[in-house]
């Protein structure tokens, strides 16, 4: 098949730190190529990936604008039906959905974010889309959609060599946020009596957060910030940890970060909503408390001293290999290029 995957031009293709959109394409694009597909990345120039690559923007553009983005995606379209040849087009953006009228080429998209209002409606105008949610709550809380499934995300499980044997400290990696609990995180490593490496950055729109509820925790003995890190870095950090701390306080889609974990043999602590009943395996992969039970995630941090890191990577190489993702995308693919195709992949 020829397919063009549409990835968004604000981080490269890999992501060199945060950009859990940008590092599913990459992981996509190259299991595809692997498996002998034709595929064309639209990405940004700076990206680095084996298939063809086309760009608009010679570098990423940060902090995300609108209108950026909507210039991206419907030159990427234009491109695809300039070209013409292409047997699927994947979106990775709702702006992207609204140009579908105008390319003849059938489309996928996965849903990356929370429920939006603005993007719900887009989706309901477009029935004819096939659309991915990336776990089955995310699904739950969306509006019905008549060609929708759920196929978990995956990476490159080489990418993520386990460790056997950690350094005691506890990690939160990923974007500085209160929907994603940094400060919580800071608390639960107080209350263990253990120290934490934070990894990451706040992004504009989180800075006030920042500088009001985690830079007077990271003040505390015991907490220090590395910053965001490349992809060595991180898994080096996730191979040493003793727990990754995720104490949400939203409905997280998936969370890449927590299988990158697990990958590693590092178990994942965070509370039971969002996606986590889903990815994580209890006593296997990690353990959830209830909603805002910071208590019981510090208690269980300090039992984890014999954990089965073995196990733990094991189960994650399982469940959320890339070959697996990829495997679902490609018979999805076929199944919308057939019109008398009745059955859909099952979710993952």
């Amino acid at each position: 098949m020829r397919i063009g995957i549409i990835s968004t031009p604000f981080i490269r293709v890999p992501p060199s730190g945060y950009g859990g959109t940008e590092l599913f394409c990459y992981e996509l694009a190259e299991g595809l190529s692997a498996l002998g597909h034709e595929v064309t990345l639209f990405a940004t120039g700076d990206s680095a990936v084996s298939c063809r690559r086309r760009a608009l923007y010679a570098d990423a553009l940060w902090p995300p604008l609108p209108e950026d983005e909507v210039n991206h995606v419907a030159w990427a379209l234009s491109e695809i039906a300039r070209e013409g040849g292409f047997d699927v087009v994947h979106l990775n953006s709702p702006v992207a959905v609204a140009f579908t009228p105008f390319v003849r080429v059938p489309a996928v998209h996965t849903l990356h974010h929370k429920r939006c209002e603005e993007s719900s409606r887009i989706y309901a105008r477009h029935p004819e889309i096939a659309y991915v949610a990336i776990s089955e709550r995310q699904r739950s809380l969306e509006i019905p959609l008549p060609r929708s499934i759920v196929i978990h995300h995956g990476v490159t499980p080489a990418r993520y060599p386990p460790s056997l044997v950690d350094d005691g400290y506890l990690a939160h990696i990923g974007r500085y946020a209160e929907e994603k609990g940094t400060h919580l995180a800071l608390d639960i490593a107080r209350d263990a009596g253990m120290q934490i490496l934070l990894a990451g950055r706040a992004h504009p729109m989180d800075h006030a957060y920042h500088l009001r509820e985690v830079l007077p925790r990271l003040r505390r003995p015991g907490a220090s910030d590395v910053g965001e890190v490349d992809h060595d870095r991180k898994v080096a950090l996730l191979r040493r940890a003793r727990a990754l701390l995720c104490p949400l306080r939203w409905e997280e889609p998936f969370g890449l970060i927590a299988i990158e974990a697990m990958l590693c043999g590092t178990p994942v602590l965070g509370f039971r909503r969002g996606s986590f009943p889903e990815i994580i395996d209890e006593g296997v992969t990690g353990f959830l408390a209830e909603p805002g039970d910071a208590a019981r995630l510090a208690a269980l941090a300090t039992t984890l001293e014999r954990f089965d890191r073995a196990a733990c990577a094991r189960r994650a190489r399982e469940r959320f290999s890339s070959t697996r993702m990829v495997s679902r995308y490609e018979a999805l693919y076929r199944a919308v290029l057939d019109p008398g195709c009745a059955q859909r992949p099952r979710a993952a």
